[in-house]
């Protein structure tokens, strides 16, 4: 291959990656006609660029910050996310004791649980353990709020880290609505921070049941850092975009599918 062809696939890339989260290897080899080893080479020479960051199955581009940040992430997938947070706030009764991971999806949840509150429809007695300072905005003037304590991750307006789980884990919730940055169906739920990871896999476990609000941009496609495998959680919650050969792939396990149509 000349070097101006490979600039040219390498500038693709990066065009490509200005509009999407991530290139898999498997769609590059299909956009560009090239063998997975090529794809491969290229990848590897614009990590050492410093162009862009190797993740679980391709690359995404290089920032300043790889990490998550809030108020970029919220204006993704609004439609799905408010679809999907309206339809998990419908889930919850007035005996439950719950707890909401953070994340730009359990946000519209607390707005959607806002409004239950406003018309009557669930108790302001209500109990709420959330790691969300967005959460505990929203909900402390509707209903009683516990903020999780630790370390400030303020990319993801949350609290998090070793002393979050050891507050967290005196709890024993009967619902949990957790966040997820991905996931596969082999390997299961995923975020891009290992301390959100580690409190989301806390909550799981600690909870009757287990709601991973997910939109379906996110399916199958891993972040960094696994949190629980796909039947562990008792259901997942998405939008009506999810292809229909991922649905069919969710009836080969245990978990739930729920998709929320607005």
């Amino acid at each position: 291959m000349s070097k101006e062809r490979k600039k040219q696939i390498e500038s693709n890339i990066l065009e490509y990656l200005g509009s999407h989260e991530k290139l898999l290897t498997r769609d590059a080899i299909e956009l560009f006609h090239l063998s997975e080893s090529t794809i491969r080479r290229i990848f590897t020479r614009l990590e050492e660029q410093k162009k862009v960051v190797r993740t679980y199955g391709g690359i995404i581009l290089a920032k300043p910050d790889n990490y998550y940040h809030y108020d970029i992430i919220k204006r993704k997938m609004k439609k799905e996310k408010e679809m999907i947070g309206s339809y998990a706030a419908g889930l919850i009764q007035d005996s439950d004791f719950i707890y909401i991971d953070c994340g730009t999806t359990t946000a519209y949840m607390a707005q959607s649980l806002v409004t239950r509150f406003q018309n009557g429809t669930l108790s302001n007695s209500l109990n709420i353990v959330t790691n969300s300072l967005i959460n505990l905005e929203i909900l402390n003037p509707y209903c009683n709020v516990i903020l999780v304590g630790g370390m400030l991750f303020d990319e993801r307006k949350s609290m998090a880290g070793t002393l979050g789980v050891s507050f967290l884990s005196q709890f024993h919730f009967s619902k949990a609505f957790l966040g997820a940055d991905g996931m596969t169906f082999e390997h299961g739920f995923s975020s891009d921070n290992i301390n959100t990871s580690r409190l989301s896999r806390t909550a799981l476990t600690l909870s009757q049941e287990s709601y991973v609000l997910l939109d379906s941009s996110k399916i199958d496609h891993p972040s960094y850092v696994n949190y629980a495998e796909l039947d562990e959680a008792t259901a997942i919650i998405t939008d009506p975009n999810i292809p229909e050969n991922q649905i069919e792939q969710f009836k080969d396990y245990k978990i739930k599918l729920h998709i929320a149509n607005g």
